[in-house]
């Protein structure tokens, strides 16, 4: 199992030293949340992150095509993987906070097929059609650059399935729902005659290492909040969404209104969810407990191609990129 840690783009001189640490300690990846209304522009800090490290790969996490036009998204992280080979990944969503913060909706899921072909054409120097005409970018990109597709129903996973590099899924960490996620995204990949050997799952959850439990889950009720809001628009959008009790559970919570100002923050008091709920969504606990060490996906041909993408916050000195965070022990059979 991989362990991968996530960003808000603010205060650069903690950050900074914080992605230095993760690279050293061996975190997998680094993802850098996109919100154009949140925080500082993802572009300059995922050049930022990039130059001031010197292995560890760097994720848009994610991005969408409605605030960002695919042309743009294209050449910026085509422009990134030239200077630093290897080290780039494109994250795409619908659009949650970057588009919800201007009042408006995500994208359709049919329309991200397109955008997905543009983007991969783009970026791989071919030439695509567009409003009637051929465009590309004149440059000539080389760099392959992964695409990323982040999912939370039955829809959008199918689709990433048949289409992504990575599948970012955020249904929790319990692993019936897990489980679930993953027999959406083989089905995508088998309708397009793909593999599930060519896509990486990466699960986005909380991880919080600590011998106070209820500390732990105070800690991680952020992310029972954010899967709890998008399991809800899936119930609501898809009636036949088939999601599994523990995501039902989420769906199902008193949100009341969610504030996007404080979207990912965990410095924001939340509501005092159940302890089931947050178990289900966080891995939380002391290093050799097993809820730390979930069966992600059990029982679905997939094991061991699991990734966990841990969210930290910048400034937290007792979270941070701190050498108990990679002292979980993973059994050998899920690695």
């Amino acid at each position: 199992m991989r362990i991968g840690v996530q960003f808000k783009p603010e205060d650069w001189p903690v950050l900074r030293e914080q992605v230095v640490t993760a690279e050293r300690l061996g975190y997998s990846r680094i993802y850098l949340v996109d919100g154009q209304l949140l925080w500082r522009d993802i572009y300059v800090y995922m050049t930022q992150v990039l130059a001031a490290t010197e292995r560890i790969p760097v994720a848009s996490a994610v991005t969408n095509p409605f605030t960002r036009h695919f042309t743009v998204t294209a050449d910026a992280h085509a422009t990134l993987a030239e200077l630093h080979p290897g080290r780039v990944v494109l994250g795409l969503g619908r659009g949650d906070n970057a588009v919800r913060t201007l009042g408006l909706e995500p994208v359709s899921t049919s329309n991200l097929t397109d955008v997905v072909s543009w983007l991969r054409g783009l970026m791989a120097g071919r030439a695509i059609g567009y409003n009637g005409r051929q465009i590309r970018i004149v440059w000539e990109p080389k760099q392959p650059v992964p695409i990323m597709m982040a999912a939370t129903g039955p829809r959008n996973l199918r689709l990433a399935g048949s289409l992504a590099d990575i599948v970012i899924i955020q249904v929790g960490a319990n692993p019936d729902a897990c489980g679930w996620a993953i027999d959406h995204i083989r089905s995508g990949a088998q309708a397009a005659g793909r593999s599930m050997d060519d896509i990486e799952v990466v699960v986005h959850c909380a991880i919080h290492i600590s011998d106070n439990v209820e500390e732990a889950r105070r800690e991680t009720r952020w992310i029972a909040e954010l899967v709890g809001l998008h399991a809800a628009s899936v119930a609501r959008m898809s009636k036949d969404h088939g999601m599994p009790e523990p995501l039902m559970r989420l769906a199902n919570l008193e949100l009341g209104h969610y504030d996007y100002a404080s979207h990912l923050d965990d410095r924001v008091e939340r509501a005092p969810y159940p302890d089931e709920v947050i178990d289900d969504v966080a891995m939380i606990g002391r290093a050799t407990d097993r809820r730390t060490n979930p069966g992600i996906g059990e029982g679905r041909g997939h094991r061991g191609r699991s990734c966990l993408s841990q969210r930290l916050q910048p400034g937290k000195p007792h979270r941070g990129a701190a050498d108990p965070v990679v002292q979980i022990t993973v059994p050998a059979e899920q690695r």
